[in-house]
């Protein structure tokens, strides 16, 4: 399993405040950022096919098909953008050193429980094709 593309719409919602200025990603680095999540994918089904050549049975599940239109800015977003609500395990003085006094949590491009449930039908999908 690899990371899908994590933004929706060119990236046009993850924005945050820092005083009265906003920051967030412009089109051509969501784009990058979408384009980089292709890169592990590749590398990660030519780890798979090797051994299959071989008759040794491996899988892989890209979920990118299933997250279309659903990662950050899109409709439903399953990812979380700009999670300024902190929880237990959040640190954002040690996650976010430049952001430091933003209050950013770690649940930042991490799916939400929508999102797993992507992760989920996309294994789904891979071990039904496999006739597993």
């Amino acid at each position: 399993m690899v990371y899908p593309p994590l933004l929706s719409n060119s990236g046009s919602a993850p924005r945050v405040g820092i005083g009265v200025a906003q920051i967030g990603l412009c089109a051509e680095s969501a784009d990058w950022l979408n384009d980089a999540a292709g890169t592990p994918a590749v590398a990660m089904q030519d780890a798979v096919d090797d051994p299959n050549r071989q008759g040794t049975q491996a899988w892989f599940s890209n979920p990118t098909n299933d997250f279309t239109g659903k990662g950050v800015c899109g409709d439903p977003e399953q990812v979380h953008g700009i999670v300024e609500t902190l929880v237990d395990s959040g640190n954002p003085m040690t996650d976010f050193p430049i952001l430091k006094n933003s209050g950013l949590s770690a649940q930042l491009f991490h799916p939400k429980i929508g999102g797993a449930y992507l992760y989920a039908d996309s294994l789904e999908h891979t071990m039904a094709n496999m006739g597993l």
